[in-house]
């Protein structure tokens, strides 16, 4: 079978480009991508990966135009994967992928051969690139992260019309589409889709690297957070819960990221006063993971009282969980009861209780929370690897 990928991974050179230019990434999901391939070439060695990964759009940073890259997802040297590039202006930068990406998927495919779209997200480009190549593919299925309905954005009114077209756009592809991925169960409740055609793939962890494994821990009580700098990610309850928490031993980390700077800046602005707090740069995965290692616990402040949670898989959870650390977080509908073992819950949606929670597992004994974690390691590693993950999409397809 040959399968052609469409998605949001990030080749190693525009990665450090980016992380340069200061532009949005998205990490978790370039994370989900790189394990998730991993997992599917096993099962299918043809994979191509055809990549329009987002950036943020001129004049947030200064680039307007990103070349075609050729690469291999793989890391070896074949070479046969493509990030498309693009014409990085609003608007102009949706006609430029769903153009591009078009293009690739009629070179990708092989007559003769059983050719399959695999493409991630509800992007309308890739919903459209698809489609239009419905006719010369043999089955399409698209991997849902995330329900736009529920994604943040501006309220005026021309933003608001523009999301109403593109809404109705999306369930007219999404209609004719084959089959599903999607991170929550509940999500059926609100796509155009037959529950025969769908399978849920809550998250996937593509394994640690071995040098991060003997990571020491810090000799302060820290506490991580990494997400969006959005007041729905609950952010602003974390730092505030940290500041009730009167210990000069303590610690609070912050590696936040996004695409608007009102959020990022009302971030900055609510740490100030506190030396305690820091927030960390951008950096690249390895080292990303490293931190989580070092520090003592790592917090999802996400509400369930929230609609949206419903309707995701929060996407740091399976990377929280696989670094060896005590997760805190709520209880959100979107997760199983298998998690239940493995996840410290905060009781009650109030700031106090979150502040509760931290400073209860915090006191434990390193070596209780050392034994917690790894329970929580062992699960994510035998049930959430690529390839127990990557054979649901396969028997899908």
């Amino acid at each position: 079978m040959n399968l052609i990928y469409i998605g949001y991974l990030y080749p190693a050179p525009l990665l450090q480009e980016l992380i340069d230019l200061k532009s949005y990434i998205d990490f978790p999901a370039n994370s989900f991508q790189t394990a998730l391939l991993k997992g599917l070439d096993r099962i299918f060695p043809q994979t191509r990966v055809i990549s329009a990964a987002p950036v943020s759009a001129f004049p947030k940073i200064k680039k307007w135009y990103f070349g075609k890259q050729v690469f291999s997802h793989r890391g070896d040297d074949t070479a046969r994967d493509v990030y498309v590039g693009l014409l990085n202006f609003p608007l102009i930068a949706l006609l430029s992928r769903f153009l591009r990406v078009r293009s690739e998927i009629r070179k990708s495919i092989i007559p003769g051969e059983k050719n399959v779209i695999l493409s991630y997200g509800l992007h309308t480009p890739f919903l459209l690139a698809a489609l239009s190549m419905r006719k010369h593919v043999d089955r399409t299925c698209i991997i849902v992260p995330d329900l736009p309905q529920f994604m943040t954005g501006k309220s005026n009114p021309l933003y608001r019309l523009a999301k109403a077209v593109d809404h109705r756009i999306i369930n007219f592809c999404l209609k004719r589409m084959d089959s599903f991925v999607l991170l929550s169960p509940h999500m059926a409740e609100l796509l155009p889709v037959d529950a025969r055609q769908t399978v849920v793939v809550d998250g996937i962890y593509g394994g640690t690297p071995d040098s991060i494994l003997d990571t020491v821990k810090e000799r302060h009580k820290t506490i991580l957070y990494i997400g969006k700098a959005e007041e729905r990610t609950g952010i602003y309850d974390l730092i505030e819960a940290f500041r009730r928490i009167d210990d000069p031993d303590y610690r609070l980390w912050i590696r936040m990221y996004g695409d608007k700077k009102e959020y990022l800046d009302n971030a900055r602005e609510s740490i100030k006063g506190d030396s305690r707090i820091s927030l960390l740069p951008p950096m690249p995965r390895t080292e990303l993971l490293q931190i989580e290692r070092r520090a003592t616990v790592l917090v999802n402040p996400i509400r369930p009282s929230q609609e949206f949670t419903r309707y995701f898989f929060p996407s740091k959870t399976m990377e929280y969980l696989a670094s060896g650390t005590p997760t805190i977080m709520y209880r959100l509908d979107c997760l199983s009861e298998e998690y239940d073992r493995f996840i410290h819950y905060v009781p009650r949606q109030t700031v106090e209780s979150l502040r509760e929670t931290i400073v209860s597992v915090c006191s434990q004994s390193d070596e209780e929370r050392a034994r917690f974690g790894m329970a929580a390691e062992r699960f994510i590693a035998e049930h959430r690897n690529p390839d127990v993950q990557a054979a649901k999409i396969a028997e899908l397809l």
